[in-house]
């Protein structure tokens, strides 16, 4: 497994509505980017997640 940087480059917090009569639910993830082929790691501490976006749909996140 590759090693992160201890700090992430991003921290994005997004929200989901699931049910119109629900309040939406806040989700955090902390955002690496490649300087060596452009991809971003993305994790979920809350679930322990980890997932990968290529350099093409990467890019924007990073730009914005």
């Amino acid at each position: 497994m590759k090693r992160m940087a201890e700090k992430e480059d991003m921290i994005a917090t997004l929200f989901f509505t699931y049910d119109k009569n629900m309040p939406e639910r806040l989700t955090e993830y902390s955002i690496w980017f490649s300087e060596k082929d452009g991809s971003a790691e993305i994790f979920h501490r809350e679930k322990n997640a980890l997932g990968t976006l290529d350099k093409k749909m990467a890019k924007p996140l990073e730009n914005s």
